[in-house]
């Protein structure tokens, strides 16, 4: 069956559709769920800065439900938050919903931390609250004592120079003032020596390379030492092995022989008997030869064949 409408039906159905997009949207925009079935929840707090309403309720990180409401409440000085969590989570009555800093801007959400076992609660019960103290709170939580700490150790310098500054006199102030001098002149006398180095380097570098060179011919001289200890070691030990003791005795047996005026060699050395019949040998010899000179005819005969 065909359904005519006339301009005015239609701009009416439009109209509507419009209305029930935009009712659709902006409760979704809420955090409300439309066509889901929710269940009301309670909270109380003794602050809410920075909740919001629609603000969103996680279980675990994940979305379960949003902020409906926030109300204060002047007999108690707190606030009731009102809460639409999604039906299919069921809840212990010892769970807690805690309101927490969610980005660093100070705004706050609310996670439900899922106790484990215990009575589930039913719709519109309340749940127990906790506030977990965000990033600013903590950090303020931590500066004060600090704050506390530095004006005190501040007011005890203070203290300390005013006590030194009475105790040290004019005189004691002036060596005071010469030491830093001298301190000044001796980090600058430092700072000379450093440059002088710098720039003689390349001279300390010739000088360390003619040390390395001269390291390494003293260790050939020690090769070499050492083989001559080791020769000397040898004869040592040759001369060690060797019957130096009856050598000795024999020359001394000798010796004893030569000085003996007894014997053949002490008779040949001792007395002049050999010394006179070479003397008498000699001379007679040299006349030999003299006569020989002036007459050789008479000696030397010569034939002629």
């Amino acid at each position: 069956m065909k359904i005519n409408l006339n301009r005015e039906q239609k701009i009416g159905l439009f109209a509507i559709l419009i209305g029930a997009s935009l009712y659709i949207t902006i409760n979704y925009l809420k955090g409300k769920d439309i066509f889901g079935t929710t269940n009301i929840y309670y909270t109380v707090y003794e602050s809410v800065d920075g909740l919001n309403a629609t603000g969103p309720v996680f279980i675990k990180g994940f979305k379960v439900g949003t902020v409906q409401k926030i109300e204060y409440q002047e007999k108690s000085e707190d606030f009731l938050v009102t809460m639409k969590v999604d039906s299919k989570y069921s809840i212990p009555d010892s769970s807690v919903a805690q309101l927490y800093s969610s980005d660093l801007l100070g705004g706050k959400s609310i996670r439900i931390q899922i106790a484990k076992g215990g009575r589930i609660i039913g719709e519109r019960d309340t749940l127990h609250s906790q506030i977990e103290p965000g990033m600013i709170e903590n950090i303020a939580a931590q500066i004060l004592p600090l704050k506390d700490q530095a004006s005190e150790l501040i007011s005890n310098l203070n203290t300390t120079f005013v006590n030194v500054n009475e105790v040290l006199d004019p005189e004691a102030k002036r060596h005071l003032s010469m030491s830093i001098q001298n301190l000044d002149r001796t980090l600058q006398n430092i700072k000379n020596i450093t440059t002088n180095l710098d720039q003689n380097g390349p001279e300390i570098s010739s000088l360390i390379s003619n040390l390395d060179n001269l390291s390494s011919s003293l260790k050939k001289s020690v090769v070499v030492l050492d083989k001559g200890l080791g020769n000397i070691t040898e004869i040592t030990d040759s001369l060690k092995s060797a019957d130096l003791s009856g050598t000795i005795k024999s020359l001394r047996d000798l010796l004893l022989e030569i000085n003996n005026p007894q014997g053949s060699i002490g008779k040949l050395i001792k007395t002049d008997s050999l010394h006179t019949s070479i003397d008498v040998l000699v001379r007679d010899i040299d006349v030999l030869i003299k006569n020989i000179q002036a007459n050789p005819k008479k000696y030397i005969k010569v034939s002629v064949f």
